[in-house]
């Protein structure tokens, strides 16, 4: 509505196409796209919403697209029948004196077959260019149009729904075909023995209740009567000389250490610390030079 208010023509056909309601109204006066248009001068973006509306779906867009004009034979037939005298003088009189005229393109005329024909499906320019994701759902006005992500990965459920369905149970056959299955006994034979015998695939020809699973050992489900095949792990290490003494692990808490952050060190600061030690030095040895003046002195 806002982008018709305002004549811009482009973004109202996206708005549109995209599955935007043309029949919308504002709650003030209550006035339609097309009649915010017109009130507002906007003739393009009315003219606009009234061909989008006589023709909601792009045709050309579709596998049933037939690329021959349908008013090619009516065109033939008129050419190739007989022509009247009047009919003959003129022709000839156009032929001889040229109007140039403007003349608006008439509607599915030739200009718009060609439109139509070049960027339809089966077009030599787009057929070999493009791979359309979804021919059997065109844009059409009022028709939300997903993006292409979406429509793929629908597409990828269905494909994946129909493969299962077919070859579900060839799968598991072809997974089980070289496995061992584990007869598992029932709750009154357990007690008699808890190890389970195998058994391979070609000998059986009953019915298995139960199936080793395909998940790694880490990940089955332990029980503390039947725990399942575990296997345990060993680390072997080197023993140590008799000598050997362990070195204390010490805390690492000093700022010190090369593991953590130290405060930068600037380099003003350095410069004034060496001052204030140059100058406590000079400072030290004057007083020392003043203590030997002084012992001497007593001394003499």
């Amino acid at each position: 509505m806002k982008s018709a208010m305002q004549g811009r023509s482009e973004c109202a056909r996206a708005l549109i196409l995209a599955g935007a309601n043309i029949n919308a109204t504002d709650p003030g006066r209550g006035f339609t796209p097309q009649e915010w248009a017109c009130f507002t001068g906007r003739i393009e973006s009315a003219y606009l919403i009234q061909r989008l509306m006589d023709k909601p779906c792009a045709e050309q867009f579709c596998d049933q697209y037939v690329l021959e004009w349908p008013k090619m034979k009516e065109l033939l037939a008129k050419a190739t029948g007989t022509k009247t005298c009047l009919q003959k003088i003129s022709e000839t009189l156009r032929s001889i004196v040229d109007f140039r005229a403007f003349h608006s393109p008439e509607e599915d005329g030739v200009l718009n077959h060609m439109v139509r024909t070049t960027t339809s499906l089966r077009s030599s320019f787009v057929a070999i260019a493009c791979r359309t994701v979804c021919p059997e759902s065109p844009p059409a006005v009022g028709k939300r149009r997903p993006a292409v992500q979406e429509i793929l990965r629908k597409q990828r459920a269905k494909e994946l729904q129909i493969l299962e369905n077919r070859e579900h149970f060839n799968s598991y056959k072809k997974l089980f075909q070289n496995s061992r299955i584990t007869l598992v006994s029932k709750k009154k034979e357990r007690r008699a023995s808890l190890q389970p015998f195998t058994l391979n695939v070609p000998q059986v020809n009953i019915v298995v209740p139960r199936k080793t699973s395909l998940l790694p050992l880490h990940l089955l489900r332990r029980s503390s009567v039947r725990p399942g095949i575990v296997i345990p792990r060993v680390r072997i290490s080197k023993a140590p000389r008799p000598t050997f003494q362990p070195e204390k692990v010490r805390p690492k808490s000093s700022a010190s250490d090369g593991t953590y952050l130290q405060i930068p060190k600037w380099r003003y600061k350095e410069l004034k610390e060496q001052r204030k030690k140059a100058e406590e030095e000079k400072k030290k040895a004057e007083a020392q030079k003043q203590k030997q003046a002084s012992l001497q002195r007593k001394r003499t």
